[in-house]
């Protein structure tokens, strides 16, 4: 499959579909989606074998937009706008009972980079190496990453979405259906307790209809800013009767702690974390990724340490007094000022 560089100017660009779905019959994206002659360019063949590039000093793939500026010599430019592409981060992949595979949304890199984009196609791999791509009006179904998709009946059910900061409704949870036999979306009007804007999540079919969700994000605003909480409840969704319901009642306090300047945390993420921890104390095993966790114990209760480049977030997995709360903040503010060498701030 060979791309014109006429084609590639006319269909290099995202775009929004105009109907519920639309057909995207395009070429070029096709081609981005199926990775074919895919040669090597760079002197590294090591790297081109396995899928990937140096680019700007910088490792990327071979099957993302690198390789449409490679071959059509294309610079790194914002004003253009970004190149289309199937590599993404937060997109989901579905796989139905006759082998269909439904691949939903996703972004691509992040609003730094000039290609940055948030998806809201809808992209189908079916026998034989057939591909249909069906794009959507931004009012039927936004932008959407980070978000789950189970399979109920002939439905995938969309739950939650990090999307772009000026679609965030912190009241709001997100769920789409979209309709595997002809992959038309509808917004599922929902009601009851429901987690917010919630991406990162993790969701699974119960029994029936019903949909569990836990971990995971939420969006919340604070004097006029957005924050990331961390979801410490289970809640569930009745697809039938569009019913939220919260299962868990733990009401865990959290804080993060960031520099006062806004400026990132650029020590390693495993020593960081090792060190926030007050000498003493008896460490745990972390939950999920230990470069990126650590745990310990206050009076018997589970202390959570979550490093990322902004914040570090802490979670109370239990019950303490408000005392002993203001006592862990003020002692895991003043190890990470001493770590970077920085006034920090708890929010």
């Amino acid at each position: 499959m060979e791309i014109s560089r006429d084609t590639f100017n006319q269909q290099r660009r995202p775009r929004f579909g105009n109907g519920n779905p639309e057909r995207m019959q395009l070429a070029f994206w096709e081609w981005m989606i199926r990775g074919e002659e895919n040669p090597a360019t760079d002197v590294e063949v090591g790297l081109a074998g396995l899928g990937l590039m140096m680019r700007d000093g910088k490792l990327k793939s071979g099957y993302g937009p690198y390789r449409a500026r490679d071959l059509f010599n294309v610079p790194l430019n914002r004003e253009e706008g970004p190149i289309w592409t199937f590599e993404r981060y937060g997109a989901t992949r579905t796989e139905l009972p006759d082998g269909r595979v439904v691949c939903i949304g996703g972004e691509h890199e992040d609003y730094y980079d000039p290609d940055f984009y948030i998806y809201n196609d809808v992209i189908v791999f079916g026998p034989e190496r057939k591909i249909d791509i069906y794009g959507y009006p931004k009012g039927i179904f936004p932008p959407t990453d980070s978000h789950t998709a189970t399979l109920a009946g002939q439905e995938i059910i969309v739950i939650g979405c990090l999307g772009n900061p000026k679609d965030r409704r912190p009241e709001l949870t997100p769920v789409h259906s979209i309709d595997t036999r002809d992959y038309r979306i509808s917004n599922l009007d929902t009601s009851g307790t429901a987690p917010g804007w919630i991406f990162g999540h993790a969701a699974e079919l119960s029994t029936g209809a019903v949909i569990n969700v836990r971990d995971g994000q939420v969006v919340e605003f604070k004097d006029g800013k957005q924050l990331f909480r961390r979801n410490n409840e289970e809640f569930s969704l009745d697809t039938k009767t569009g019913v939220w319901t919260q299962t868990t009642n733990r009401n865990w306090q959290q804080w993060s702690i960031g520099q006062d300047d806004g400026g990132l945390f650029l020590l390693d993420h495993e020593v960081r974390v090792l060190d926030v921890i007050p000498q003493g104390l008896e460490r745990l095993p972390a939950k999920d990724d230990s470069r990126r966790e650590a745990r310990f114990l206050v009076r018997g209760v589970p202390i959570r340490i979550i490093a990322g480049v902004k914040w570090i977030e802490i979670v109370v997995e239990g019950d303490l007094p408000d005392e002993i709360c203001h006592e862990i903040q003020a002692v895991l503010r003043k190890r990470m000022q001493t770590l970077c060498k920085k006034s920090c701030v708890v929010a």
